[in-house]
């Protein structure tokens, strides 16, 4: 059982790596095309379309796109550094210029301001 246990924690392990791997090895190609397509996302928002539908049509973020790449009540230190910084320095109804994190490329837009909270919405592509 022990044996089985250890084997368990080696292949986790393994796997963790090899995602930190899988994203550290992305071609420029592929950023790309990510970037690219965001772009395209970006635009139709920028020409009129709605922000929410869109997100709920393409995000790659699982976390937000049922509620059309909305968070609500972000506090900092919630998301990575990135999103934070650009967020933060936002007015309200603006859309933001492409940026990367770890996870991907995303473009938000600040909704409202609460105190030291804000509510945004925001697409998600990660390169493939």
């Amino acid at each position: 059982m022990k044996k089985l246990f250890i084997s368990f924690l080696f292949l986790l392990a393994s796997w963790s790596q090899a995602q930190q791997a899988k994203n550290f090895f992305v071609s420029e190609e592929s950023k790309a095309a990510a970037k690219e397509k965001l772009e395209g996302y970006r635009q139709r928002v920028l020409n009129g379309e709605s922000f929410a539908v869109i997100a709920t049509l393409y995000t790659e973020d699982p976390g937000s796109a049922k509620t059309g790449g909305r968070y609500d009540n972000i506090a900092r230190g919630q998301f990575a550094p990135e999103f934070e910084s650009v967020a933060f320095k936002m007015q309200p109804g603006e859309i933001s210029e492409i940026f990367e994190t770890q996870f991907g490329f995303h473009f938000i837009q600040l909704i409202a301001i609460h105190g030291d909270l804000m509510d945004v919405r925001h697409i998600l592509v990660k390169p493939k």
